[in-house]
């Protein structure tokens, strides 16, 4: 019946929460406080994926590589896409180092431009003053509804600290053609934005461990984040960043990262190019973001670490520190897959 509510009950543990028509199962564990695994929340990373012991549901938008036949044949589900069609009952399964952190309930909310600005030919930095005050950890992200589009969401992770919460930048790629951040009218100041989150698994967690960021692109704005919070509170733990580009060009922020390693006790900032362009005298480090760790990181078993960019570098990268030691529990991943409606 349209409009149903049901249930469902993860097993053996026993929690129950309410499934409300037209959500996904996901989105009102989390409203509910339930913390369940996921990742992308776009139907293409995997994290979600959970045996429906007894159950119907729509599986909604996903491709074959994230849920085969064969899976979908023996109940697994995607709950980030999955909407329920029945009361349901979930093979529970342990969330990846939860750390304790208290959930925070993600929450809709009205934002609007404040500021825009180019940080390179296809980043942009994008400032939002929120309606209300929005708690988030750093390195989680938030959703913007596309105008003119309800019910179309795109993922943007935070690049500024809890501290303004009321005041949240992003970094956004441009893409030609994209719904969102391909149209000029977006990035106006007094612009109206709906939004929701946060959301994110690959947070700052608790630690005394030394801290291995690693980013390409935009996958930058989590870890401004994470540095960003950890210079205002004056964190005790060694922080090293690894952000790789193609061209000299293509690197942002660099001034605002070398204030904060001259402010950091215990920060250093790593660039690598790619594809240096002939000319532009670069001294620094040449090659992927992965053959400079290669080469600089000889044992990774003391390291939190935490990737986000494309899902190849971040598959390369969390493979290198594998081989390099580090346990697979102290890997956060936050791969930036492409929207799809």
């Amino acid at each position: 019946m349209a409009g149903e509510t049901f249930k469902a009950r993860l097993e053996p543990g026993g929690r129950e929460f309410i499934l409300h028509p037209g959500e996904s199962v996901l989105n009102c564990a989390l409203r509910q406080r339930i913390l369940l695994q996921y990742g992308c929340r776009n139907g293409r990373c995997s994290s979600c994926k959970y045996l429906l012991i007894d159950g119907e549901v729509d599986l909604g938008n996903i491709s074959s590589y994230s849920l085969t036949e064969s899976e979908r044949e023996e109940g697994w589900a995607l709950l980030c896409q999955a909407r329920a069609l029945s009361d349901l009952v979930i093979r529970e399964q342990p969330v990846a180092d939860r750390d304790d952190a208290p959930v925070i309930t993600p929450d809709d909310r009205r934002a609007e431009v404040v500021a825009a600005r180019p940080l390179s030919e296809s980043l942009w930095g994008l400032q939002l003053m929120l309606e209300s005050r929005l708690s988030f950890y750093p390195g989680q992200f938030i959703e913007v509804e596309i105008p003119g589009r309800p019910g179309s969401w795109r993922c943007y992770s935070i690049a500024s600290s809890p501290a303004t919460p009321d005041r949240i930048e992003l970094i956004v790629k441009r893409i030609a053609g994209g719904e969102f951040s391909g149209r000029d009218e977006h990035f106006t100041a007094g612009f109206k934005l709906a939004i929701r989150g946060p959301y994110g698994m690959s947070y700052l967690r608790k630690s005394d461990r030394p801290v291995l960021l690693v980013a390409t692109g935009s996958g930058l704005g989590p870890m401004l984040s994470i540095i960003r919070s950890a210079a205002e509170r004056q964190d005790p733990r060694s922080y090293w960043l690894y952000y790789g580009a193609r061209t000299e060009s293509d690197l942002i922020l660099r001034d605002e990262l070398r204030l904060l390693e001259q402010r950091m006790a215990h920060f250093s900032f790593r660039s690598a190019l790619s594809a240096p362009a002939a000319g532009d005298g670069w001294r620094g480090a040449v090659g992927r973001v992965t053959q400079v760790l290669q080469r600089e990181i000889a044992d990774a078993s003391p390291y939190d670490a935490y990737i986000c960019g494309q899902p190849e570098m971040c598959e390369a990268v969390a493979t290198l520190l594998l081989a390099k030691g580090i346990s697979e529990d102290r890997i956060f991943r936050d791969d930036f897959f492409a929207a799809s409606d």
